[in-house]
């Protein structure tokens, strides 16, 4: 699935789709997820954490809320962030401006299908609702491993299918007709909006997990979050 059209390549679009709403992203987030995106980002710092990394890359950072978030709770960890769209890294890059405690991030335009890092640079390697938009998402995921360190701790935490019959066709409803209308309004892309809620089921049926594991990571967790609107996958490199 692409955001515009069939010709372009998906990673083109991708890039070219957030660097446009790149201005609105965060807003949009918020007012979407009716702010839960945000205590599910803590949950998932709050893993890293646990963790104690000393390097950690957050793989298509997007706005850098998650390798700020990061930063400020780990006053030693180095933080490299990532992201294909030069618009979500300036957003990122104005959010660290004048805080000290970013002055251990590390912002990078690049791809996460061919990322900047060193063989087992990382303790840990995050992707925080990127990886669907991935054109090559098993690329990805071997980046990830060989960027991780051995014994290092992979984490995505991305869209998934909700739980419930009653509360799954809710959210199919308020994805399909709800999303794109309050998104094309904000964001100006109507398009944008209309490919990212219909991109979740694409992945949710992907078999995400195997692809972990025919990589080479140990599948340690599957975590749901809100009866399963998104998921935190939770895997290992081997030592």
């Amino acid at each position: 699935m692409k955001p515009y059209n069939q010709q372009e390549s998906k990673k083109s679009q991708v890039r070219r789709m957030f660097d446009t709403i790149a201005p609105s992203y965060d807003r949009l987030n918020h007012l979407l997820s009716f702010n839960f995106d945000r205590l599910w980002r803590r949950k998932l710092v709050k893993m890293v954490a646990a963790e104690s990394p000393k390097v950690a890359v957050d793989v298509a950072t997007g706005t850098g809320d998650v390798a700020l978030a990061i930063a400020r709770r780990l006053p030693e960890v180095r933080v490299v962030g990532i992201d294909l769209s030069e618009g979500m890294l300036a957003v990122a890059r104005q959010k660290s401006e004048g805080n000290p405690t970013t002055e251990r991030i590390e912002w990078q335009v690049g791809d996460g299908e061919a990322l900047p890092t060193t063989d087992g640079e990382a303790d840990v390697v995050t992707v925080v609702f990127g990886i669907r938009n991935f054109q090559n998402a098993e690329a990805g995921i071997s980046e990830a491993y060989r960027t991780l360190r051995p014994g290092g701790c992979y984490m995505v935490m991305e869209f998934t299918t909700p739980r419930g019959k009653i509360f799954g066709a809710l959210y199919r409803f308020y994805s399909k007709h709800i999303m794109p209308r309050v998104g094309a309004l904000v964001s100006k892309d109507r398009s944008a909006y209309t490919y990212l809620p219909e991109s979740i089921p694409e992945f949710a049926n992907s078999g995400f997990e195997q692809k972990l594991t025919d990589a080479g990571f140990r599948v340690e967790r599957l975590r749901p979050l809100m009866r399963g609107i998104a998921t935190i996958f939770v895997a290992r490199k081997p030592i």
